[in-house]
């Protein structure tokens, strides 16, 4: 290519997700278990504030948080699993050859292991991308991002400032999280909602003209003083050794203020965020063909798509149905991938990542290419 700026093209989404699927009814039982366990180990005794941290029914789920089930992988399953087959998948089915890559972004809060190696640095070798280009070392840019539910959305912000500058050609955008290991089964906040996905993006540079994107079409946000509305309270550099007492309440799992996230990101996302996004990108809520949300709570994800149709928006919503719960940094490609149909060249989209941080980023964008998706899930 000769233009020193380019544009960036998505070639390909893969979505892979476990066949293991929990309904909310087993969910509820896991729950009922956990309670069982407690009330053993404190001597026959709950309160009655302790005793409602376990109660759902599939009624409730349903109502409250939209999911019917979610899929978890195997014992000895991680991040990393589902990451490699999601990526197979893309360059089996696209026709890609590994020596074509020179850049991998996995997004992820869930990494496979808790300090290193990178899940980026395993991917590698995971798809035999070449390290070597005869005697010298072949150049390749790696990096895991954690940002929460906003990881993907802001991990392509990343692929995007790498290829419109020139300094990768082909990325393997990866969006994959084993969450069901995050799960704490004494609060039924999260127990309820995740589950595990793994996706491979192929972001491609293109001629500036040629752009699905621009600069002024990204957009994000954080705000550190809301962070203790989701977290692990232990477990990470600050806390690398919790007691056993705490490792067996849960510290070490995420925890979940959901009346705050409520409060805070339904309107936050619903005005203000939109607001800003769409006033740098020039847009209007009107102009978008296709949107979608992370999947972190469908209910949730409806009151905020209410307050967006009242002020203008017509476009197609895209979600994966309820059917794989909340999967943080493969829910936004998961979608996409599970609605190729609505994919059609011409139709504007716009993408919106939000949660822990707490953290937003959203994206803006036009299909000027076909974008061919694959799954293993009908």
């Amino acid at each position: 290519m000769s233009p020193s700026v380019y544009g960036m093209r998505l070639d390909g989404i893969s979505a892979h997700a476990p066949e293991q699927a929990w309904s909310n009814a087993r969910v509820a039982a896991r729950l009922r278990l956990e309670r069982m366990r407690l009330r053993k180990a404190s001597g026959g005794r709950l309160s009655p504030e302790q005793a409602k941290l376990f109660e759902t029914s599939d009624r409730w789920v349903r109502r409250f948080v939209g999911f019917t089930e979610r899929r978890f992988c195997r014992d000895g399953e991680g991040t990393i699993d589902l990451a490699a087959r999601a990526a197979r998948q893309l360059f089996e089915r696209s026709g890609l050859a590994s020596g074509d890559v020179d850049a991998i972004v996995v997004g992820s809060v869930t990494p496979s292991y808790l300090y290193s190696p990178p899940d980026a640095a395993m991917l590698q070798h995971e798809l035999g991308i070449p390290v070597w280009r005869g005697p010298a070392p072949r150049e390749i840019v790696g990096a895991d991002v954690s940002l929460a539910c906003s990881g993907w959305v802001t991990s392509l912000m990343f692929c995007y400032a790498l290829i419109r500058a020139g300094l990768a050609r082909r990325i393997i955008l990866i969006g994959a999280d084993r969450m069901s290991a995050a799960i704490n089964w004494r609060d039924r906040s999260f127990a309820t909602v995740l589950g595990d996905a793994g996706t491979a993006t192929l972001c491609t540079a293109v001629p500036e003209a040629e752009d699905w994107f621009s600069p002024s079409q990204f957009w994000s946000w954080l705000d550190g003083s809301q962070a203790e509305v989701i977290r692990a309270t232990a477990g990470g550099s600050r806390q690398p050794a919790p007691s056993p007492p705490e490792v067996d309440a849960g510290a070490t799992r995420l925890a979940m203020d959901g009346a705050a996230v409520r409060k805070i990101l339904v309107p936050f996302v619903g005005g203000p965020a939109i607001d800003a996004a769409l006033a740098k990108a020039n847009w209007k809520l009107e102009d978008l063909d296709l949107v979608t949300l992370h999947e972190a709570n469908l209910t949730l994800n409806e009151s905020i798509v209410k307050t967006w149709r009242e002020r203008g928006l017509r476009g197609q919503v895209l979600t994966a149905g309820g059917r794989f719960g909340n999967t943080t940094s493969a829910s936004i490609p998961l979608a996409l991938a599970l609605n190729p149909e609505a994919l059609s060249i011409g139709k504007r989209f716009g993408l919106f990542g939000f949660g822990g941080g707490l953290s937003a980023c959203f994206a803006f964008g036009t299909i000027r290419h076909p974008l061919p998706t694959w799954s293993n899930q009908a």
